[in-house]
């Protein structure tokens, strides 16, 4: 089924605007009629440099003080030192929008005046824009003056390069004026050199750096058309054309030694293809991930109406299973143009769009790894996009890993690597610079974690020997950096937070302590993993296996505290913030399965009881809204897991269906992140398949809105891949693709029955009479 956002008006806004990419360029289209705006972003263009100054000398001497008196229970005495347990900012930097594209479309020929926007406006009919989400292309098309006109953007992968084609229908000839304008920094058409024309910008800022620091950018516009085209001082004009397709690439020197270079190469080997095969081979370079999965939910009597209609009838009480299926295809989307496996960077919070609101505040526009990172990536196994995973692994190994040593030695005295709250493409892996979010220092092994996830997914042992090191350089952190306490008996994490929230003792609130609940998941994950990892490559049983293995066992466990939730902390403290956005001491419930509900009933209801507690005037962000939902779908409760669905489109999902971080009135101020769109795919396939151990669980959490439907492709640990149906919330046929012999649970419901798995095999079941039945079973076909 092909998914299509689309609008019978342009965009008056950019959370209005139909995103592009192809992992490295990004596209914001707007899609006017006489006037084309299009927002262009690298994932490169950033602002600051890289420092060897950014860990303070006196951190080791201030992290020994602190835990003598966390360890003391002298949380005023810490807190007074925590104030300098801080990272240098120094020119930190930010990813910069680079600027807007602009193309003015003269119906009748270059105009003798200067025109304006609305000029012709009137003579427009049958205006539409549409996204394909499968073939990663915007579309304009209307009628006037007796003709049709159409344009087309793509930014191609194959090509590294954006495309964007004009004609009309019959060949009315039409004339345009191309601009470029810088957003945050100053970026222009500079020059016309042989057949383009040169972009040139400096990304310079002076809130996250000094603005002498930043990358440089260069940029070429390549004109092909039946007319004819020159540079003036007011734009390229292009005149007496009936169809015109413009070429663009921009280029930093980040990683480009000459990017002007670079682009232009480029350029000219997309002109050598010509449109045509451009357009096909960028379709079919998209189609390829895109068509790996298809989901149903529900009715689509709605298909046909606008998008932005469609959710605001969704937001009335109108129910649309449709968007909700839309909705998920559209984060596996985003994850495609913004993630490839030539990408040069991993994503940002925006992924590689930048609406140009964290440049402005204390938060920057770069990778945040308390939670915004991995929630990217999540769905990038579950959902059949695998290799979209490769720039956060190669990020990790090139950039985080040899600066994060430093900072593990630097400031904790500790083997293998770290990284905290904040990173950019320099190499930041240091404490925050603010007291009050940035003393958090497992940001390293959770972003590491997502290396087990591709491996459990994928099965792909080589893949695993390759990344070891990095998977073991994380785990030598975390055991150097727990430290044992006589009196309780337990090797203890900290100082730290539960990230970007407080406790009260007291009556007074403090942010430092010890083994909070989030720090014992991350460190017992990690060291997890390592175990798991010496059994899957075979690897001789050694000392660091043995300390990881008594660490893992002699960790805090999980506390249920006097008002019935699960303690955040290790101390069962008062909340001053009860409703906080963070719920970082649930990962063990979602994204990892230290919880299981079944098996430990008490820690479930005891994570139920904190989910009411922080839903009680709950501080809504895009991201703790799918936490939310994905806490839910683990507990196997599908109505609640929808309701929080449903507020998140009525409370941040957007016309261009981005759900924003927060409203307008935060002090985020509506920036949109990509989590929010990503996380809410990977937490909607969460209520319709769960796969951990030896237990693959068919529709755990499916509302009864979503009675009807299938989802074809989607993956399962273990290498495995189902397809399945479902009929009045009942699965009617399950079929398995197998990835490896093995025995597995196939459950439904509180129906467990054992299976019999062989490579390569596909295997069809069907429910009938309270159990799974095989239909048939054969060799998989290709």
């Amino acid at each position: 089924m092909k998914e299509i956002l689309m609008y019978k008006q342009p965009a008056g806004n950019w959370k209005e605007a139909l995103p592009l990419g192809n992992g490295r360029l990004g596209a914001m289209d707007f899609g006017g009629a006489w006037r084309e705006t299009l927002q262009l972003d690298e994932s490169t263009y950033w602002s600051g440099e890289a420092s060897e100054e950014n860990n303070r000398a006196d951190s080791r001497e201030l992290l020994a003080q602190i835990r003598e008196a966390l360890l003391e229970e002298d949380y005023e005495r810490a807190d007074e030192l925590g104030h300098g347990f801080v990272g240098n900012k120094n020119n930190y930097g930010t990813n910069l929008p680079v600027g807007n594209f602009y193309i003015d479309c003269f119906p009748e020929g270059r105009p003798e005046k200067e025109w304006e926007e609305a000029a012709g406006a009137d003579t427009v009919t049958d205006f539409v824009r549409r996204l394909y989400l499968e073939e990663a292309r915007s579309e304009v098309s209307f009628k006037a003056g007796g003709s049709i006109y159409r344009r087309e953007v793509f930014l191609s992968n194959p090509a590294q390069a954006a495309v964007i084609h004009m004609d009309t229908r019959p060949g009315k000839p039409f004339a345009l004026r191309i601009r470029v304008e810088g957003i945050a920094s100053r970026v222009g058409i500079t020059e016309e050199r042989q057949q383009d024309y040169l972009i040139r910008g400096q990304a310079r800022e002076t809130l996250h750096s000094d603005g002498l620091t930043g990358v440089n950018l260069a940029g070429r516009i390549r004109v092909v058309t039946d007319g004819y085209h020159h540079l003036e001082e007011s734009g390229i004009w292009v005149e007496n054309a009936t169809r015109a397709t413009l070429l663009v690439d921009l280029e930093t020197d980040m990683f480009q030694p000459d990017p002007e270079e670079t682009a232009g190469r480029r350029l000219e080997e997309a002109w050598q293809k010509g449109y045509e095969r451009l357009r096909q081979e960028h379709i079919q370079d998209v189609s390829a991930l895109y068509n790996r999965m298809d989901i149903s939910l529900g009715a689509e009597d709605m298909r046909e109406l606008p998008t932005d209609e469609r959710l605001r009838k969704q937001t009335e009480g109108k129910e649309d299973p449709g968007l909700a299926a839309l909705l998920f295809q559209y984060g596996r989307y985003l994850l495609i143009a913004s993630s490839r496996e030539d990408s040069p960077l991993p994503t940002h919070m925006g992924g590689i769009w930048n609406d140009n609101i964290y440049n402005n505040i204390d938060c920057t526009q770069d990778m945040h790894v308390d939670m915004n990172l991995q929630m990217q990536y999540w769905l990038a196994a579950l959902c059949a996009l695998p290799e979209c995973y490769q720039p956060a692994f190669a990020y990790m190994r090139d950039i985080l890993v040899p600066s994060g040593e430093k900072t593990a030695a630097g400031v904790y005295g500790a083997r293998g690597w770290t990284a905290h709250v904040v990173t950019n493409p320099w190499g930041f892996t240091s404490l925050g610079w603010s007291y009050n979010w940035g003393v958090w220092s497992l940001g390293g092994v959770w972003c590491a974690a997502l290396i087990w996830d591709y491996y459990e997914f994928t099965g792909d042992k080589d893949f695993l020997r390759e990344w070891w090191p990095v998977l073991k350089g994380a785990a030598e952190f975390a055991a150097d950096y727990v430290f044992p306490d006589e009196k309780s008996g337990f090797y203890m994490t900290g100082p730290s937070y539960s990230p970007e929230n407080m406790f009260s003792v007291d009556g007074k609130e403090y942010f430092l302590s010890l083994s909070t609940t989030c720090d014992c998941i991350l460190v017992r994950e990690i060291l997890d993993i390592i175990a798991k990892g010496y059994q899957e490559l075979s690897l001789e049983r050694d000392s660091f296996l043995e300390k990881c293995l008594e660490i893992r066992e002699n960790l805090p466990p999980y506390r249920i505290g006097s008002r019935g939730q699960l303690q955040e902390w290790f101390h069962d403290f008062d909340e001053p913030i009860p409703n906080h956005r963070h719920t970082s001491h649930l990962l063990g419930l979602y994204p990892f399965s230290q919880i299981r509900p079944e098996e430990q009933p008490q820690l479930a209801q005891a994570a139920y009881e904190s989910i009411r507690r922080r839903l009680e005037d709950f501080e809504i962000t895009s991201w703790g809204m799918n936490m939310l939902m994905g806490y839910y779908a683990r507990l196997c409760d599908g109505e609640k897991a929808l309701a929080i669905y449903q507020d998140t489109l009525r409370r941040l999902v957007k016309p261009n269906l981005s759900s924003v971080m927060s409203d307008e009135t935060s002090m985020w101020a509506g920036t949109w992140e990509l989590d929010g769109n990503t996380g809410l795919t990977a937490s909607m396939a969460e209520m319709l398949v769960q796969s951990h151990g030896d237990v693959i669980r068919i529709l755990p959490a499916l509302p009864d809105e979503w009675r009807n439907g299938y989802v074809k492709g989607i993956c399962l640990r273990g290498g495995q891949k189902a397809d399945i149906y479902w009929r009045d919330g009942i699965p009617e046929k399950v079929v398995l693709v197998c990835g490896k012999d093995e025995k597995r649970l196939l459950c439904y419901g509180d129906q467990k029955q054992e299976i019999d798995l062989k490579t390569g095999e596909r295997k069809e079941y069907s429910w009938k009479s309270g159990k799974f039945e095989i239909v048939q079973a054969g060799l998989r076909r290709q």
